[in-house]
């Protein structure tokens, strides 16, 4: 039996987690790390590298005679080999040239970079709640919020890598800003962020998304209508979506999923009353991991596809 490695990356606005696991998909040793306690985006990127070597020398003790064969890297926004779009919550992250800086630290790894929500969905797919399905649809529903579409084993890409991003939706014809004016519609209403915020101002003390949710079980009246806003919000993009790929499963991960006792059964009866064909709903098997879980699985795919081409040759 191996007893190789691969090393997963899940780089996110609020935290860096860092993970070895076995080839098939066991992790070994794990770290995270606030994003927030490095001042800009390299320093971000390189702490998580330097934490990743540590656990790769730390896996190499644990697993006599064994060696690190590939990296998976999940991230924020859609990475090219010298620059970044679409990921706004790091400032400088658009920048960097992350093939550059990878391939200096892993010298001759295969290395793959994902999306961080389709990441999460690739894990999911290979081995949480989106097994065995035709069509599927992730929601991460976290600091921002975006979807992930999977078709049989397969999470769909995009002509520009770039589908699932509805944090841009409109959220009526009159909307007079967008993207184009560094606005996010959607992600303004239900992100995480946005939650607590908007809820701070409206009961005037700071608030996070889990505070909310928590008056909304305690039963606050104003916490009610809050929530039931944010919730019908939601239902309305993700009922239009269902509509357009008629999914077999909707699965449910990042830091909200926390407060999925009072999501699910919302979106679920909105779903009931909206969609033709309505869904089944999941939460995440692997909750707020479900990126770093998705990198492993990366990492995985990328050593194959190393053996591939290699056999090839």
């Amino acid at each position: 039996m191996s007893t190789d490695f691969v090393l997963a990356f899940d780089y996110g606005g609020t935290k860096i987690a860092v993970g070895t696991a076995t080839i098939d998909g066991q992790l070994i040793s794990r770290r995270a790390l606030s994003t927030k306690d490095y001042g800009d985006a390299e320093s971000v990127v390189q702490a998580g590298i330097e934490a990743g070597q540590e656990l790769v020398a730390e896996s190499q003790g644990m697993l006599q005679g064994s060696s690190l064969i590939s990296v998976g890297v999940s991230t924020m926004g859609v990475t090219y080999p010298d620059h970044v779009l679409l990921a706004p919550n790091v400032p400088g992250w658009t920048e960097l040239r992350m093939h550059d800086i990878f391939g200096l630290a892993f010298k001759d790894i295969p290395i793959q970079f994902e999306n961080d929500v389709k990441c999460a969905a690739f894990g999911e797919l290979r081995r949480g709640e989106l097994q065995d399905t035709d069509y599927g649809i992730y929601v991460n529903l976290g600091t921002g919020i975006m979807v992930a579409l999977t078709c049989g084993d397969q999470v769909m890409e995009g002509h520009h890598r770039a589908s699932g991003e509805i944090a841009y939706n409109l959220r009526t014809p009159r909307d007079a800003r967008g993207f184009r004016d560094g606005v996010a519609p959607f992600e303004e209403l239900v992100g995480g962020r946005f939650i607590g915020l908007r809820a701070g101002k409206r009961f005037q003390r700071p608030m996070t998304s889990a505070d909310v949710f928590e008056a909304y079980r305690q039963g606050d009246e104003q916490a009610i209508l809050f929530v039931d806003e944010v919730l019908a919000e939601l239902g309305y993009h993700l009922a239009n979506l269902c509509n357009v790929w008629n999914p077999q499963r909707v699965v449910f991960g990042a830091g909200m999923v926390a407060s999925h006792d009072v999501i699910l059964p919302f979106l679920s009866r909105y779903f009931e009353k909206f969609v033709p064909f309505p869904p089944e709903l999941r939460v995440a098997r692997f909750h707020r991991d479900a990126g770093l879980h998705g990198a492993v699985e990366l990492a995985i795919s990328a050593q194959r596809s190393s053996l591939d081409i290699s056999q090839n040759v």
